[in-house]
């Protein structure tokens, strides 16, 4: 998963409503304010199908492994639970016609903590950084003692958070440091 930079576009959006809303509190005798245009029917005509075939390659990058697949299905369904279209687009993980980008962005920390909401949803952290680890090692590890040492060394709500940081560019974070520190240490 590639990482770039984060879109604008919602903030604009937030910019002209408040402008639009500040325009019409100046009217003193105009009639009232047209209906909103985000009725079911324009968000549908609005809207576009999000494959979670392609979230779930979005998330699995290459692997044919079976537990990849299906974890990678279980997190494009958990992620398209918890962020609409109009989210993902804003959140820049699909373009406007709900293609999965290439290139993702560094997520705004709504998106980041939906993100982490649906890999925790589906996956073991400590058991993939294990994964991970004895793929890189070749096996090389002592895999019940870096398990008990991660949990041992981290809480969820700390994995979690380092996870959120280093989505949404905080990179530099004590948390995300914690987090890098216990899987060296935990790896030695």
């Amino acid at each position: 998963m590639r990482i770039g930079s984060v879109p604008r576009a919602l903030s604009s959006l937030v910019v002209a409503a408040a402008a639009a809303l500040g325009l019409a509190g100046c009217s003193g005798d105009a009639a009232p304010p047209p209906e909103p245009t985000t009725s079911a029917s324009a968000v549908a005509e609005t809207s576009r199908p999000v494959s979670t075939a392609d979230l779930a390659a979005l998330f699995t990058g290459n692997s044919t492994e079976e537990l990849d697949r299906r974890q990678g299905r279980c997190f494009a369904r958990a992620l398209q639970r918890r962020l609409d279209f109009f989210e993902l687009e804003a959140g820049g993980i699909v373009d406007s016609q709900g293609d999965v980008v290439e290139v993702l962005p560094v997520f705004d920390e709504v998106t980041a903590a939906a993100w982490v909401d649906a890999q925790l949803a589906c996956v073991d952290y400590v058991e993939a950084s294990l994964r991970a680890l004895l793929t890189q090692t070749r096996g090389g590890l002592d895999a019940e003692a870096y398990a008990a040492c991660l949990r041992d060394a981290l809480t969820e709500a700390e994995i979690r958070a380092a996870l959120e940081l280093t989505l949404s560019g905080g990179f530099d974070s004590p948390e995300v440091a914690a987090l890098a520190d216990a899987q060296a240490s935990c790896a030695e």
